[in-house]
């Protein structure tokens, strides 16, 4: 149905055309008559109009004028100018404002009909590409991103049957990975939003830190990114191309794990956003790839994880070692809100943090005493959040954290007071299991590098080098280390060269430029300054000294 709107200040030409086209059965058009342009302004004040046809020579306002103010009001209208003369003047003054036509009234009616059908035509073009753009764009900014990450998610979840179809489907939602070729998972956690509080603010620093990846990573290789939950995100990552980008083909875990460092430093910097990371050095295929999106989630909820900037990329294995108030109206959302933070801080191991939200609960639910329905809401909404967490505990650890239908029956409390109390209870039990266990992670991590280091004098012991022997970055592994032993690692190897250098020297027959190679020195001058430094003596004087064989 199209609107149209006959004006002129001649009532036989209005009420003529407003007759005439009323009976034409081939379009379906619900028409107007305006007998001056202040009748009309009147009329389009009310109705929308799809197309005005006018008297371009009317008094006091004439038909310029009035589609100037139509065009203002409704841009799309279409205008068709009635003229009783062939004024070239008027008639291109009428197409510069969007006039879509004219039409000399001595042209009779067919000449209205062919102005109306070219509007009617003009506007069911645009429809059609207005249709068609809004579509495409909705397709590329909504659509496809929304149902990739969708589809990704699903397949991270263990989905089968997206799996089994999986080439089908990237091909359809455009999703830049070979579903034929194993692809490289790296988890991502926002330690700290910082100044990033609204969730405009949070989309747009998680667009920013995948930008910085993808330009550290280079195009060699894609990377698409599944937003998991407030904190985390998931990479998906393969080599780009089939040409060997030097060598890279073979060694893409080592390339992408090192550009990890430099993200993560570039974070740091640029946004003082820090990040930690958890890959596996092995590529997955897709069907085992929800088994490793559940070993990371193990590994960021407990022991090593609960760092900050923690980033682990490790081999095949190596994860294995390691009261009478007013009642206040009751927001669900805010609930729901609180317990997404709370969850975050109960899987980073923020404890002072958790302590605080779930006082807030407690205190919400303290104003609803006559309300047991909504105490039961808050109870059973933070039940799955403690649950999850004890499910990724042992079943030693969680037989002695907690008795489950103590934890899933509010019934099992005598009072709101009591339960409140035991869910405080088990998160600091869990805390404390939490702690212990980064703990003992730690320190085998201590114990790895000083096996290492007591085996390999004189090998390189670079943080590096222990590092890809370990599995951990070296930087990482250096902070690890200091805070686990309250020594430097460096002081550590050095002091483990000397002590080695001085049984040498004491008890075997070796050269001293022997002792040298034997604890990684290739400067026998250099070893000489460093037990000197270290001793007050010379080698040569320390073996005299403690009577060991002359050189």
């Amino acid at each position: 149905m199209h609107r149209v709107l006959i004006v002129d200040d001649e009532p036989l030409i209005v009420h003529g055309l407003v007759d005439f086209l009323a009976q034409q059965e081939h379009w379906a058009l619900e028409v107007y008559g305006a007998l001056s342009a202040e009748e009309a302004l009147a009329l389009l004040g009310k109705h929308r109009m799809d197309i005005v046809v006018s008297d371009i020579g009317m008094p006091e306002m004439d038909g310029l004028e009035l589609q100037k103010r139509i065009i203002r009001q409704w841009p799309k209208c279409k205008v068709i100018f009635l003229t009783g003369f062939n004024d070239f003047d008027y008639v291109q003054e009428a197409m510069r404002h969007q006039g879509v036509d004219y039409v000399l009234k001595a042209e009779g009616d067919d000449a209205v009909v062919r102005a109306l059908e070219k509007a009617i035509e003009q506007i069911g073009e645009e429809i059609r590409k207005e249709e068609l753009v809004a579509q495409a764009d909705k397709q590329l900014k909504l659509a496809l991103p929304s149902l990739q990450r969708e589809l990704l998610s699903h397949i991270l979840q263990g989905d089968q049957h997206a799996i089994t179809k999986l080439e089908k489907l990237f091909a359809e939602l455009n999703v830049p990975l070979a579903a034929d070729a194993p692809v490289l998972m790296a988890m991502v956690r926002v330690d700290h939003f910082g100044r990033f509080h609204s969730i405009y603010d949070r989309s747009l620093l998680i667009y920013s830190i995948r930008n910085i990846a993808q330009e550290i990573l280079t195009s060699s290789v894609r990377l698409v990114s599944v937003e998991l939950d407030r904190s985390r995100t998931m990479w998906l990552m393969q080599l780009a191309g089939t040409d060997e980008i030097g060598g890279l083909r073979e060694n893409i875990p080592q390339y992408i794990g090192g550009c990890l460092e430099l993200i993560q430093m570039t974070c740091r910097d640029l946004l003082d956003t820090p990040l930690s990371f958890i890959m596996k050095r092995t590529s997955v295929r897709w069907e085992r790839s929800a088994d490793l999106y559940e070993e990371y989630n193990r590994l960021l909820s407990r022991g090593l994880g609960m760092g900050s900037e923690f980033l682990w990329v490790y081999d095949e294995g190596s994860s294995e070692a390691a009261s009478g108030s007013a009642r206040a109206p009751f927001n669900s959302g805010q609930l729901r809100s609180r317990i997404d933070l709370m969850t975050l801080y109960l899987q980073n191991g923020q404890k002072e943090a958790f302590d605080g939200a779930l006082a807030e609960v407690i205190r919400d639910g303290d104003r609803y005493e006559g309300d047991p329905a909504i105490r039961q809401e808050i109870y059973y909404s933070l039940v799955p959040m403690y649950l999850t967490q004890l499910n990724r505990l042992s079943g030693e650890e969680r037989e002695r954290l907690f008795d489950i239908d103590r934890l899933t029956g509010l019934g099992a409390h005598v009072s709101w007071k009591e339960a409140m109390a035991y869910l405080q209870e088990l998160s600091g039990a869990i805390f404390a299991e939490s702690r212990g266990g980064m703990e003992q992670e730690e320190n085998v991590v201590v114990q790895k590098v000083q096996r290492y280091v007591r085996e390999h004098l004189g090998d390189d012991l670079s943080l590096v080098a222990i590092g890809d022997v370990i599995g951990h970055n070296s930087k990482y592994l250096s902070r690890l280390y200091k805070k686990a032993t309250g020594e430097d690692l460096s002081s550590y190897i050095s002091g483990m060269k000397l002590k080695k250098a001085q049984e040498m020297l004491k008890d075997t027959q070796m050269k001293i430029y022997e002792v040298s190679a034997a604890i990684g020195f290739l400067s026998e001058p250099y070893f000489y300054r460093y037990f000197r430094k270290a001793t007050g003596m010379t080698p040569q004087e320390y073996r005299d000294l403690h009577g060991g064989d002359k050189d």
